[in-house]
């Protein structure tokens, strides 16, 4: 047992030292254990960016390979459907932090990045101008279910929407008449093609959105010890990793040896700076 040495005031008593002191250590090894235990990612399937039918779960999960290898991470990554993915409030979670409905104090780290299109199917449609909505009045525009909060907004100016479930839906659609066009990300849009529509990828048509370009991101919830420990790990990493042959490799094997984004490391730059705000210190 652990006795007082001293009573007399302003002196602390050695047993509450010690039971201080134990405490502490505790809550450090407590850390520890957080920082070794795998972590769990959320994601929704968008292949080939996130996907757990595709190896190392797509572009965006070989990217996460390459940056929590270098952190010292292990993590798993469950996927859930785009509406409920949307409203989590889960810890980590990895995509476009544009498309979070529920926001928290998240560190968010861009580790690549993704843009979006218009599609159409062109044996129905010779050409569809896409410069503003006027060109798009009297035509009826598919989404995935929950991706598009305005939709009030385009039915007003003339545009119909229709929600579908999945980027396979849509395309189908498309093919039918059933919808006139569909805004996919864009590198989605053209994998699916290739699956669904092997033979036909010529009468599927994309118009790039400018300005659409968006990081593919980890994000992670610091209201707690552990997201803080996670967090700084992958801070300490980023640019390192963003700028090592593992990391170009990956990029290599989606994109081929020519066809990288060549600004991709300016536009990872430019959501550096918008999200650094948001690391914790």
């Amino acid at each position: 047992m652990i006795r007082a040495t001293t009573t007399r005031r302003g002196e602390i008593k050695a047993g509450t030292w010690a039971v201080a002191m134990l405490y502490f250590l505790l809550a450090l090894t407590g850390v520890a254990q957080a920082k070794d235990s795998p972590v769990i990612f959320q994601s929704t399937e968008t292949p080939p960016f996130w996907s757990a039918s595709l190896p190392e779960n797509g572009l965006g999960g070989a990217m996460l390979n390459v940056m929590s290898e270098a952190a010292g991470i292990k993590y798993s990554i469950e996927y859930l459907p785009v509406k409920r993915y949307r409203h989590s409030v889960a810890p980590y979670i990895v995509g476009d932090p544009d498309i979070l409905v529920t926001q928290k104090h998240r560190a968010i780290f861009p580790i690549g990045i993704f843009s979006s299109a218009f599609f159409y199917y062109k044996p129905h449609h010779d050409v569809i101008e896409f410069h503003n909505l006027k060109d798009l009045q009297g035509h009826t525009l598919g989404v995935l279910r929950g991706t598009l909060e305005e939709k009030e907004y385009f039915v007003r100016n003339g545009i119909s929407v229709e929600e579908s479930d999945s980027v396979e839906s849509l395309l189908k659609k498309l093919k039918r008449g059933r919808i006139d066009f569909c805004i996919l990300v864009s590198a989605a849009g053209q994998y699916s093609i290739s699956h669904i529509f092997p033979t036909e990828q010529d009468n599927f048509v994309q118009s790039a959105i400018p300005g659409s370009v968006r990081p593919i991101a980890i994000m992670i919830d610091i209201a707690d010890a552990e997201g803080k420990v996670v967090a700084r790990r992958y801070r300490q990493v980023l640019d390192k990793t963003l700028h090592s042959k593992k990391y170009h490799d990956v990029l290599e094997r989606f994109y081929g040896k020519d066809g990288i984004p060549a600004d991709r490391f300016e536009q990872l730059k430019k959501f550096e700076k918008l999200y650094a705000s948001d690391w914790d210190n």
